[in-house]
């Protein structure tokens, strides 16, 4: 029997909420207004996250999707970003493989063209950190975060004082 009340309860509260929100829609003519070109943004959606995309214009709807991604996998897609190839390394000779102490100068030259790498990236690292740095005060990012990207800089500078100071030959050949 109580559940009998209950449910009733229920039914009845369902169906009165259904004739409140009717009685709350709004009028047909608000509804179907058109809106007029004027009213429509000047600029494209993307323009708001991206705004190096702002010009870019939608394609077109009448393309199939099938058709679009044919297209691009056969002419590339235009917002793919550059592939960057890095250097090829030299590999080792068949004099260096056969002997163990040619072998660990190879290793050795290689060490130290990485280190070189990383001492000659150091500096535009650096740079790019400490714009951060700047747009965060700017934005008024926290103090503790802006804190440990000042940290990330003092301890790349001193890694980087640390390999030129270990390999001097690398100073000079930068």
């Amino acid at each position: 029997m109580k559940y009998l009340i209950l449910t009733s309860g229920l039914i009845a509260v369902f169906f009165w909420l259904q004739n409140k929100e009717e009685s709350q829609a709004p009028t047909m003519a608000i509804t179907t207004a058109k809106i007029k070109p004027s009213a429509a943004p000047d600029k494209h959606w993307l323009a708001r996250f991206y705004p190096e995309a702002g010009n870019q214009t939608a394609q077109a709807a009448e393309v199939p999707a099938a058709e679009s991604m044919a297209e691009a996998r056969i002419n590339g897609e235009s917002r793919t970003p550059p592939i960057v190839r890095q250097e090829q390394k030299i590999a080792a000779t068949p004099t260096e493989l056969a002997d163990h102490a040619a072998y660990q100068q190879y290793e050795a030259r290689q060490n130290v063209q990485e280190l070189a790498a990383f001492s000659k990236a150091v500096p535009a690292q650096i740079a790019q950190l400490q714009e951060d740095i700047r747009k965060g005060k700017a934005l008024g990012i926290a103090p503790e975060l802006i804190a440990q990207q000042e940290r990330k800089v003092t301890e790349l500078l001193a890694m980087r004082q640390q390999v030129l100071m270990a390999h001097p030959e690398i100073n000079s050949a930068q």
